[in-house]
């Protein structure tokens, strides 16, 4: 498919592999190694402390809309990012479906996000059954000053393992054998993000788009450092650097996604998720690096 250029629209709105390693303590520096980068790389981009104590995920249905952009590159960018969500098991909405991801292009992204945060219901920043729940007032007004090329705003909801929204403290936990999880969990309802034109001058749609995806299908923190590892949140400081960066998703945000969609929704803490986000991180990319 045609790689479109963001630029033209916005007006109008490692080395080689190196040989195998033969020296078993090598061997287990090398494994230690990736552990601990991907250890440091799922706390780093873990969202700040949730009122909820657990990650939140899509249950089924992904539904974008992109508002900002003319017809042909808004369409491109709604299709790779469903594209993304049906490759983690979800179901991208069709035409008629009613979005749960709202995308925004404009060169006034902190008008748009004040306008956005003036409205309570939509934003849920009290955190309650009816509206949802999300990071809280505080990182609102983060949300609203923020001059980064990209911002985002999750809300999600309790839920029970039927995906009824739960009318009151859920925070219920039972006994499984050994192990303890809740009888809840945390499901998206919405997200919103806003795209500043003007800094997303001149990035392909395909690299915007993988990195609308990230955004949208996991709730990251938007102060993560991550410059020494290879991930799509990269895109725009790489590109500000004058130095070559991912065009789309990379190894490392797959399986990140991967053990997020894999983790066990219900768990009784965000740590757990995150050791299990983890884990499976760390084998697909030990077998990725056999291959």
């Amino acid at each position: 498919m045609r790689a479109w250029i963001v630029a033209g629209f916005l007006a109008l709105a490692s080395a080689s592999a190196a040989q195998a390693q033969t020296n078993s303590d090598e061997l287990v520096v090398t494994g230690e190694r990736l552990r601990e980068m991907v250890r440091s790389f799922v706390d780093e981009v873990a969202p700040p402390e949730l009122s909820e104590d657990q990650l939140a995920r899509w249950n089924s249905r992904y539904c974008p809309l992109l508002a900002g952009l003319p017809a042909r590159p808004a369409q491109y960018l709604v299709d790779r990012m469903s594209q993304r969500a049906f490759e983690l098991g979800l179901r991208p909405g069709d035409e008629n479906c009613r979005p749960n991801v709202l995308v925004f292009v404009t060169p006034d992204a902190g008008v748009l996000a004040q306008a956005l945060a003036d409205d309570h219901d939509l934003m849920a920043y009290y955190n309650n059954a009816e509206y949802g729940n999300s990071l809280g007032r505080d990182a609102l007004l983060e949300f609203v000053s923020s001059t980064a090329p990209v911002r985002w705003w999750h809300v999600a909801q309790t839920v029970d393992q039927r995906g009824a929204i739960i009318d009151g403290d859920g925070d219920v936990v039972v006994a499984d054998g050994t192990r303890l999880h809740r009888a809840t969990r945390q499901d998206f309802n919405r997200v919103m993000v806003i795209v500043d034109a003007r800094q997303a001058d001149g990035l392909r749609l395909e690299a915007l788009a993988d990195y609308l995806a990230m955004v949208t299908l996991a709730q990251l923190d938007a102060r993560a450092s991550v410059a020494d590892l290879p991930t799509i949140l990269n895109v725009f400081a790489d590109r500000d650097l004058g130095r070559p960066g991912p065009t789309q998703l990379t190894d490392w945000d797959r399986a990140y996604l991967e053990g997020l969609y894999r983790a066990p929704r219900n768990a009784n803490n965000t740590g757990t998720q995150e050791r299990a986000i983890a884990r499976r991180m760390e084998g697909e990319l030990r077998e990725d690096t056999r291959d």
